[in-house]
Formats: structure tokens, C-alpha cells, sequence
């Protein structure tokens, strides 16, 4: 009897060991979730969900990162192998890209230096203009700061011209000057800033001509040169130097070279009308510049008229104040989808409560998607004081594009989560994309698309296998094999995940994982590539549920594109049934486009509707607000 005491305690015991152990086993395994895990985990508990609200902050665009698309009412097994699937096309495939955060950048203008202090090897002429010519360029006090180009340039012109004058005749301002001192008065209109473009020899635009002494005239005559270089600048290609602006600005505007602009407005009988056709050509900038100045006017007449007090407005109800919302809305930059219509204007829907939502986070009310005191207040405010900066942003923008954008081409706005195909100015395709998060942004570039890729496989990124599939793999190496995705060795021979030491792997990796063309492929059916530094591409996405958001930055740099199959239609020039067959055969192919197709990744907070109405967009990268802070900087460093 003791005997069998004794061996039901030692029993008792053993299984209290091993039932602890047990637990702290899986207790320990609980604690050791992978970030694979915890990322794409179909079912994350309520703590785990406020941690990772608590850790990725209140961003809409982290908040929604984890969208999982799960199709279908099958039986719970076949539901848990689409999930363990579906975990996979939930990856950015992207991830590899590193990004800059938001890259915005405290704008530092070009050094500049003084057209004055020149030493010339020549002596002075002994004409009396031209002395004074020679005079007022020798003389360090001129107080002309340039770039060094236009200093050079116009130094060099005088010297070549014998210091003969370029807007003096017969001792006064010729007709020519007057037309472009006119045409540098007005350069508000251009979104430009006027008093930039003022010659040091005048107080005002609207001042009193010096004396007619040939010091005078030669002074304005310098100063009307160099200011009518630096507009000519300007007008051509923008006032800032986009790289200087944000880390994701790839571009390089065709600024006019001053010596080829100071040839023209030397000898041309018609410099004014020179100037003006260096501003953009494109139609977008005409109806920028036209909404600027009707702007300009109803704010020097009448103030808009307010949006009247009211009962608050809930979602479903009908009140004849929001169409006035909604328009109002749209000029702060909160405009719906470009394809999104009310079923009827003047009914609060879900769309509208949303784009609420985001408007009243923004102005710091609270956020309820309802119509209420405080946000009749907050868009009752002097909404101009930001519309017209960013028309003037904007019209800033379109100098940075090439003057030719070619006949047919692609056009990627970020800001309005679109992109169109034009062809002759008209548009023939549209539609919604994903572009990068604010701190993964879409890079702003020109390139050309070469080629379609029909079920494209993918490389998963270095990145996503160390920092993802890595923990996964130590503790399952078998993971991939049933996933269906191949590892490949550094002979380029295919490997089974199960035979791979995951824990001799190494942070620069030696083995490659591919996932095949399927379903759940990370690229969707289609890609479409432009090769470049970035490593941008744009591509098809299983995810297709994020495409219903009002706010779409989610990548890590790639432009996903919600109709993809339309798109290779398009660029390729076939009809839908031959792309359906070349997706649907499963096949992994690249076809070559007959003709390159230019792609412009841009970025504009306002931009004209096929009406020629101007509809605003969310700053999503902030590079408004840097813009309007960078123009003080460039008067600054002017004067």
C-alpha cells in the first residue's frame, strides 16, 4: 500500500513536471511569435490588436495595412488552407525597398552670386552709355545676386557687345523693355512672385522712371537683363529645384540655359512674347492659372459665400447644404474617387462621412463623419489662404514636366490614386491604383513602359526572408515547401525548403525563394516594367479590397493597378479576349511592346477634370506645406 503511495505521488509529481513544462513551453512559444506571424495572423487577439495600434500609432495608411482577402464561403478545413495561402499574397512585395521616411526636406536654394565686381581685361569704352554700362557692372554695390550661369552669361554679352545697351535707345526705355518690365509685373498670374523679377534700379513696378542720366539707365538696363535671365528660368522649368525639395523627386525640369535666353531677348524684336511661351504649354496648366486668377478676383471683390448654420447632419439624411459641402470639401483637397458619383447630392453617404472623417482629423475637430456646428465652422474658414498656394504649387509642378509628354503616354497622379492613358490629349483609359505609404512613397520620375509580364513569379525580397519568413522557417523548414513557393541555390538549382539549415542563414542571404504564378502570387496576373533606379514597377495585386478606399498609400514604392488586365489591353494593343487567354493559361511570358509607352510618376494636389473644373487631392506626402515654406527661403536668397 505505501508502495502504491508512493508511486502515485511520484506519478503526481512527474505530471505536474511535465504539465509545466508543457505550459511553459507554450507560453514560451506564445511569446516568440514571429513578426511573419503577428503580421499576417488571420485572428489577432484584442491585446495584440491595441499593441499594434499602440505601436504603428493612428496613420490610416499602417492602420489598414493588414487587409487580408479571404473569397468565398467554403467548409472551415478548406477555409484554414486558403488562409495559410492567402497569408502570403498579403505581402508587400515590395518590401525590399528601404524608403527615405517622408523625405521632405528643409529647402536650401542654389548659392548665388553678384552679377556686380566684374574686372575686365578690356578698358573702359569711351562712349558715355557704354562707360556707364562698364561702370555699373565693375561696381560691388550693383546688389544683383544670380546663379552663376546667368552671371556669366550676361558679363559675357556685354563684353561681346562692346557694353552696348539691351533696352536703351535713343536715351529712354525702348518699346521692347516696357513690354517686359509689363510682362514681369504681372508674374503673380504665372504663379510666380512678381516683386522677384523687380530691377534694383526701380522702387516699384508702378514707380517713376530714374532720371535719364546714362548711370541710370545703364543700371536698369543690367537689372532688367538679369531679372528678364531669371524669369526666363523660372517660366521654363520652376523657381525650385525639385531634388532640393523631397528625397523622392527624381527630376530635372528643361530649364532654359541663360545664354541661349539672353541671345533671344537681345536680339528678338518680341522678348515678352518669348517669355510667355516658356511657361508650360500643357492644358492643365491653363485651366491652374485660370482658376488662380478668378481666385485672385472673387477674393479682392466678394468672400464665398459661408455655408449656412443648420441641424446636424447624419449619415442617411437628406439636407440641401451638402452639395455646398461636398464642393467645398473638394477645394480643401477631400475630394471622392475621380469615378465616384452620389446616387443623390444631397444625401450624407458613406463615402461623404468618410471623406468627413478625414477633414475634420485634420483641422483638429472631432471626428464623427457627421455635419455638425464645428465643422461648418472649420470649412467655413478662409479657405483661399490654402487653395491658392496650392494652384501655385501646382502650376509650380507642371514646369517640371517635360515639354513633351509624348502622343500616347501613361499618367500617374499619386495624389488621386489614378492613372490614365492619353493619347492626343484625350484620355482613353483610367483607373485607381496603390501608391506608396508616406514613409514608402512612390518616387515622382519619367521613364518608358517596355514590357507586360503575364503571370509574373515572385522574387521574394532579401528583406521580406530574413526579417518575415526567417523565424517561420527555424521552426517549420518545411513552411515553403507546402506554400508552394521554390528555394533556389546559388547553382540556380531548385531546393527543398525542409533540406535548407534556416538557422545558418544569413542576413545577406545565399539562397533565393521565388513564388510561382498562381492565385495568391504577391503581383497578381500582370506587371508591367519601365526598368529604373528605383525599382519601381507597376503590377496587379491579390488584394483587391484596398482598392475601395478612399485613401490607397499602402506599397512600398510600386503603383498596383486595379484593372490590370484593361491596362495590358491598352499598352499592347489587343482586345480583351487575347489577354483573358494569355492570363488564364497559366503561363509565365513577357511580351515586348511594339512601341516604348512614356510613363510621368507625378505628384499633384490639384488638377483639372475633363471639364477643365479643378478637383484637389489630399497632400498625402505633405510636399504642399514644403513648397509654401521653401518660397521664402528663394526671396530671401535673392535679394
Amino acid at each position: 500500500m505505501k508502495k502504491l503511495g508512493l508511486r502515485f505521488a511520484v506519478a503526481t509529481v512527474a505530471l505536474a513536471v511535465l504539465s509545466g513544462s508543457v505550459l511553459a513551453e507554450e507560453q514560451k512559444r506564445k511569446k516568440k511569435v514571429s513578426f511573419f506571424e503577428s503580421l499576417f495572423s488571420s485572428s489577432p487577439s484584442k491585446k495584440q490588436r491595441e499593441k499594434k495600434r499602440s505601436v504603428f500609432g493612428k496613420n490610416w495608411w499602417e492602420e489598414e495595412d493588414d487587409v487580408r482577402v479571404i473569397r468565398g464561403t467554403d467548409s472551415s478545413a478548406t477555409r484554414k488552407k486558403k488562409t495559410r495561402q492567402a497569408r502570403i499574397s498579403d505581402t508587400d512585395p515590395e518590401g525590399s525597398l528601404p524608403g527615405m521616411g517622408m523625405g521632405n526636406l528643409n529647402y536650401v536654394p542654389e548659392k548665388l552670386t553678384a552679377l556686380g565686381g566684374a574686372i575686365f581685361a578690356m578698358p573702359r569704352p569711351a562712349s558715355e552709355m557704354e562707360g556707364a554700362v562698364y561702370d555699373t557692372l565693375a561696381d560691388k554695390a550693383l546688389g544683383l545676386n544670380l546663379r552663376a550661369e546667368a552671371r556669366d552669361a550676361i558679363r559675357a554679352h556685354y563684353v561681346a557687345q562692346d557694353f552696348r545697351p539691351i533696352w536703351i535707345e535713343d536715351g529712354k526705355l525702348s518699346a521692347r523693355a516696357n513690354a517686359v518690365l509689363k510682362l514681369l509685373s504681372e508674374a503673380d498670374a504665372e504663379g510666380l512672385t512678381a516683386s522677384n523679377y523687380l530691377p534694383s534700379a526701380l522702387a516699384s513696378f508702378d514707380a517713376a522712371l530714374p532720371a535719364e542720366t546714362p548711370q541710370a539707365l545703364a543700371a536698369l538696363d543690367v537689372g532688367l537683363t538679369a531679372m528678364a535671365v531669371r524669369y526666363a528660368r523660372d517660366a521654363s522649368g520652376g523657381q525650385f529645384n525639385p531634388r532640393r525639395l523631397s528625397l523622392y523627386n527624381d527630376l530635372v525640369p528643361a530649364w532654359v540655359p541663360a545664354d541661349q535666353a539672353l541671345k533671344v531677348l537681345a536680339w528678338s524684336p518680341f522678348p515678352a512674347e518669348y517669355l510667355t511661351s516658356l511657361h508650360p504649354r500643357h492644358a492643365a496648366y491653363a485651366a491652374l492659372k485660370k482658376a488662380l486668377a478668378e481666385r485672385q478676383t472673387a477674393r479682392a471683390t466678394l468672400p464665398p459665400e459661408p455655408i449656412p448654420d443648420g441641424a446636424i447632419i447624419k449619415i442617411g439624411r437628406t439636407d440641401a447644404r451638402l452639395p455646398q459641402i461636398r464642393a467645398r470639401l473638394a477645394e480643401r483637397g477631400f475630394a471622392p474617387p475621380i469615378d465616384y458619383i452620389p446616387e443623390d447630392p444631397e444625401v450624407l453617404d458613406a463615402e461623404l462621412s468618410g471623406l468627413l472623417k478625414e477633414f475634420q482629423k485634420s483641422v483638429s475637430i472631432k471626428v464623427s463623419g457627421l455635419v455638425g456646428p464645428q465643422t461648418i465652422a472649420a470649412l467655413n474658414h478662409d479657405e483661399d489662404a490654402q487653395v491658392l498656394p496650392r494652384l501655385v504649387n501646382n502650376m509650380e509642378r507642371l514646369r517640371w514636366l517635360p515639354r513633351d509628354l509624348g502622343k500616347r503616354h501613361v499618367f500617374v497622379n499619386q495624389p488621386a490614386y489614378a492613372v490614365s492613358v492619353m493619347d492626343g490629349g484625350q484620355e482613353i483609359w483610367q483607373s485607381r491604383v496603390i501608391v506608396g505609404r508616406p514613409t514608402t512613397q512612390t518616387s515622382a520620375f519619367h521613364d518608358e513602359i517596355e514590357t507586360v509580364v503575364f503571370n509574373p513569379s515572385w522574387g521574394v525580397p532579401q528583406s521580406i526572408i530574413v526579417n518575415e519568413y526567417l523565424p517561420k522557417l527555424r521552426d517549420d523548414p518545411s513552411y515553403l515547401d507546402r506554400m508552394g513557393f521554390k528555394v533556389i541555390n546559388q547553382s540556380g538549382k531548385v531546393v527543398r525548403s525542409s533540406n535548407v539549415d534556416w538557422w545558418s542563414y544569413g542576413s545577406e542571404g545565399s539562397l533565393g525563394v521565388q513564388q510561382p504564378p498562381g492565385d495568391s502570387n504577391a503581383l497578381g496576373e500582370l506587371k508591367f516594367l519601365f526598368p529604373n533606379s528605383h525599382d519601381i514597377y507597376m503590377h496587379d495585386t491579390p488584394n483587391r479590397d484596398l482598392f475601395e478606399n478612399s485613401q490607397r498609400a499602402y506599397s512600398h514604392g510600386c503603383v498596383r493597378v486595379q484593372n490590370p488586365r484593361d491596362f495590358a489591353a491598352v499598352l499592347l494593343g489587343w482586345d480583351a479576349e487575347e489577354v483573358a487567354r494569355n492570363v488564364e493559361s497559366g503561363k509565365s511570358q513577357t511580351v515586348k511592346l511594339d512601341q516604348k509607352v512614356p510613363v510621368h510618376l507625378t505628384y499633384f494636389t490639384a488638377w483639372p477634370d475633363e471639364f477643365g473644373k479643378i478637383q484637389f487631392f489630399a497632400d498625402i506626402y505633405g510636399r504642399d506645406k514644403a513648397m509654401n515654406n521653401a518660397r521664402s527661403a528663394i526671396t530671401l536668397a535673392q535679394r
